[in-house]
């Protein structure tokens, strides 16, 4: 990567507010983090572990007047590695306590014994979607990438729905789980903006990644049904500009909402067409739905296949089967 493209990346977005450019080597390309000057300087996510990430970060910030040093505060939006890898790394540096939602404990520590708990969640779910045994590495594959792009860490203070950020008064914590169960999202309502992570992106749509239970118990947070009530209270509310986790600052967050929305309708009706005249399994549509990415993209596409099923099954749309341990969808 040509590293002069990144230098002094920070953009001045309201008085207090600055973004700054991390590089990523992910498909979803940089990631936005931001540098809110309030009563402590806090940095809202931090970037994935990478030499490259780094180096972005600190110039960004030295683009913006400080150093890394100086950060007293981090604020989480979620656990994803692109958002919070380096976290340790600018905790050590500055002293920094870091505030998150709860849910994204277990991930920020690696801890062995959840990690454990997650790759077994994900085999069984993978069996019960029909997924072929040669291709059940992807697991192994996913806990390598967290382990790569982050390194363990910890949470000081567990932030809830409704509640301000410590020290940024202004700012109140919107719990917009459906992405990652432990998305929030920050909103300010004296100019009506929104620091968004990865639940409003203009220029992609958010995955609603099947996720493990908080509880561990048998039954899977229903993450496309979260995600479309997340998004409906977002379209209630009244947003000037939503700052992405990745890409431009989104304008326009009811229409965008609206489409996204509909989009899954979509998607259900291509869904139910597929099982017009035959069973298939949550693997096998998801090859029929995403031909071209099913196998690079396994889990995000599984995903976006199995939140689907979630809305046609609640709805009572289709039927479902099991056989040998393996769901079988139907109309």
């Amino acid at each position: 990567m040509d590293m002069r493209e990144w230098h002094t990346k920070a953009t001045q977005i309201t008085p207090d507010i600055y973004c700054l450019e991390i590089p990523t080597p992910f498909n979803v390309g940089a990631v936005n983090v931001y540098l809110v000057k309030g009563e402590k300087l806090t940095l809202i996510d931090v970037g994935p572990k990478t030499d490259e990430a780094w180096q972005a970060l600190t110039e960004g910030l030295q683009a913006a007047g400080v150093s890394v040093e100086e950060i007293e505060q981090i604020v989480l939006t979620h656990h994803h590695v692109d958002h919070c890898g380096q976290l340790e790394k600018v905790r050590q540096k500055s002293g920094a306590l870091t505030l998150a939602h709860p849910q994204a404990a277990p991930y920020v520590e690696l801890d062995a014994e959840f990690m454990n708990f997650h790759d077994q969640f994900f085999l069984q779910l993978y069996k019960k979607s029909g997924v072929p045994s040669d291709k059940l590495i992807i697991i192994e594959k996913f806990h390598k990438l967290m382990t790569t792009f982050s390194e363990p860490s910890q949470i000081d203070l567990k932030l809830k729905h409704g509640q301000p950020v410590p020290h940024l008064p202004e700012w109140q914590v919107l719990y917009t789980p459906g992405h990652s169960q432990s998305h929030l999202s920050l909103y300010r309502e004296r100019d009506r903006t929104m620091i968004g992570g990865d639940h409003i992106i203009g220029h992609i749509s958010s995955n609603a990644f099947i996720e493990p239970p908080r509880d561990r118990s048998g039954a899977r947070p229903l993450t496309l049904v979260q995600y479309r009530t997340a998004l409906q209270m977002c379209a209630d509310m009244e947003i000037e500009q939503v700052l992405a986790g990745h890409g431009e600052i989104v304008r326009n967050h009811r229409e965008l909402i609206s489409s996204r929305l509909q989009k899954n309708w979509s998607r259900t009706d291509t869904l139910r067409s597929l099982l017009a005249d035959k069973e298939l399994t949550a693997y096998e549509l998801t090859t029929l739905l995403f031909p071209a990415i099913y196998e690079k993209e396994l889990p995000l596409t599984l995903s976006e296949t199995l939140g689907h099923i979630d809305l046609l099954m609640i709805l009572h749309q289709i039927e479902v089967r099991e056989q040998d341990g393996v769901l079988y969808y139907h109309l």
